[in-house]
């Protein structure tokens, strides 16, 4: 996760001053929810404030006289975070024969779900020949159809399937 997806859950579930927060993620003060606050321990305050500063135009954090709490934008970005498909195993898939060609055009705005979809290939056994265009094994495990419905970018994902034949 990153610094502010980390910052995020720990807003969501702490509801105390953000300075006793910092306290607790440098080891001062210990409580379990320690262990994710240590990995932003070691970002500095302006890191910190600068982060948070954003988080606030964004909506997703209010904060006034050093105690920031996260709205309910906030919340909503955590639990889809939370929440994401899982990474597609490899296992059996990867080890058929190479005979399906991915094509995808995701559009600028969804960044994210392109990034995704990249490392899902690469779990699924496919090879980049371009940065929009992928080989690999067919066919393609349901779950991994379903992902890609439930995050809205199947309209932009072409399937070819090839035969050893049609390869030149």
């Amino acid at each position: 996760m990153s610094l502010v997806d980390d910052l995020l859950v720990i807003l969501s579930s702490y509801s105390q001053g953000y300075r006793l927060m910092r306290a607790r993620g440098r080891g001062s003060v210990r409580r379990p929810e320690v262990r994710r606050m240590e990995r932003f321990a070691h970002a500095s305050e302006a890191t910190i404030q600068v982060t948070l500063s954003r988080l606030k135009k964004k909506g997703l954090v209010q904060g006034s006289g050093g105690i920031w709490k996260i709205t309910a934008a906030g919340l909503l970005h955590v639990r889809r975070k939370q929440h994401a498909p899982p990474a597609h195993s490899r296992k059996s898939h990867a080890m058929g024969p190479k005979n399906m060609i991915i094509a995808f055009d995701i559009p600028e705005k969804d960044k994210r779900k392109r990034n995704w979809l990249r490392i899902e290939l690469v779990c699924l056994g496919f090879e980049m020949l371009q940065k929009s265009v992928w080989f690999g094994p067919a066919p393609l495990p349901q779950a991994f159809i379903a992902s890609l419905e439930k995050l809205r970018i199947i309209p932009f994902v072409k399937f070819f399937e090839v035969r050893e034949a049609d390869i030149i």
